[in-house]
């Protein structure tokens, strides 16, 4: 009954948003968020990540499905655009598309298309409509890299009575951390285990240092800070140091990554009285570039010397600080990083991290630019975490080898 009185809504709000889609997607994408774009398949495999970030810690995953079960299809849905371009850099044997949205008879014909075999959800963005049909066509439904965030977990529990029993569809849960095993298991989920992040699981491009310095009209010399994942407030506490961190570190440069494109112009503004150039018109040798397109910033980290993870500094969650772990990184990161605690917790274990309030950052960025060994320690632990935490992928495979026929 409280799907049904669910449904109805979705009916009248779908009724009523109907023209605003017309217009808001273009033809490609109203065929991917209706369900009318997937071609007739037979017992795939369906893999539904949000967006970047999930892609990106469940890429080495379905990399490794598709090489082990290379008779098997295999598409990937994301709910962001920005997340489906990363997806079709995977592998050209993934199937990608839109997530198909989720009103009750758009998910109907997204079951009957797809007729996947197994559906797995990367980390917890539950759809009810997508839970119900898993439910009603007896889908095995499972969970990876699972976890529940700090403002969700109470909502969860207040709305139990509407969830619980769609989450009966969900058979087994690989959580990041035993602290997110915990609160799934308070919400009643079975087969819940801690199988840590697979985050950790990194499959990054190597890049040649040199040349990419080279390529970014950077020297062997210059002292390179990348402020990875900019949020708003974030660019003007570094543009606040400019004047002194080139005082005390002459050869200094800086990248600024913002975490959404459409605040560029916000950024340019607020360094307009530097020297600075966008990444996709540098020409000469700026003090400060600022990135204007996407997919760059594990470039940027890969020739850098320090990284600033963003998201952190204001209460936003924080963003990943593993991809500049990969790449050897000292990393400082700000006091707000509940999206990303099990990694944080873990750099800060093998003290291969900063957490740095406001008000500190400045000297901070200097005791690491001006200490070269503890720069090195600080970037090697970095390394070495990602190391002793690498297992995450093989145990995810063992519970994924479970329901797959």
């Amino acid at each position: 009954m409280l799907m049904l009185f669910f449904n109805i809504i979705l009916y009248v709000l779908f009724f009523f948003s109907l023209p605003w889609m017309l217009i808001r997607f273009s033809r490609e994408e109203r065929k991917m968020r209706f369900g009318t774009s997937i071609s007739q398949l037979k017992n795939c495999i369906w893999i539904h990540a949000a967006s970047v970030g999930e892609v990106n810690a469940v890429k080495s995953l379905i990399i490794a499905l598709l090489n082990k079960h290379v008779n098997k299809t295999f598409i990937l849905s994301t709910m962001t655009k920005t997340g489906l371009e990363s997806a079709m850099q995977i592998h050209p044997k993934l199937i990608t598309t839109l997530f198909p949205l989720d009103f009750d008879f758009i998910m109907k014909r997204a079951f009957r298309m797809l007729n996947p075999e197994l559906v797995i959800l990367v980390e917890t963005e539950f759809w009810p409509n997508m839970l119900y049909q898993a439910k009603r066509n007896d889908v095995p439904f499972i969970i990876v890299n699972g976890r529940i965030s700090e403002r969700t977990y109470p909502k969860y529990r207040k709305f139990s009575f509407f969830w619980k029993p769609l989450w009966k569809a969900v058979k087994s849960v690989s959580a990041q951390s035993e602290h997110d095993a915990n609160r799934f298991k308070s919400l009643g989920f079975k087969d819940v285990i801690n199988n840590q992040n697979l985050k950790f699981c990194l499959q990054l491009p190597e890049f040649e240092r040199e040349n990419i310095r080279n390529k970014w009209n950077f020297s062997k010399n210059d002292f390179i800070i990348v402020f990875g994942s900019s949020r708003p407030g974030e660019e003007k506490l570094i543009k606040k140091e400019v004047s002194i961190l080139k005082k005390e570190i002459p050869n200094l440069k800086i990248i600024v990554v913002p975490r959404h494109l459409e605040r560029i112009s916000e950024v340019k503004e607020i360094f307009k009285e530097f020297n600075y150039q966008l990444y996709t018109e540098l020409k000469d040798k700026p003090e400060i570039i600022i990135v204007d397109k996407m997919g760059i910033l594990t470039e940027a980290y890969a020739m850098s010397d320090l990284a600033i993870v963003g998201g952190s500094f204001f209460d936003f969650g924080g963003h990943n600080p593993l991809e500049p772990a990969f790449y050897g990184l000292p990393i400082i990161m700000g006091e707000y990083y509940s999206s990303c605690i099990d990694s944080v917790n873990k750099l800060e274990k093998n003290e291969a991290i900063i957490i740095s309030t406001k008000d500190e950052l400045l000297q901070n960025i200097l005791k690491i630019a001006q200490n070269p060994d503890y720069c090195f320690t600080l970037g090697r632990n970095a390394k070495k975490t990602l190391q002793q935490n690498s297992d995450s992928l093989k145990e995810n495979i063992k519970v994924i080898e479970r329901f797959i026929k």
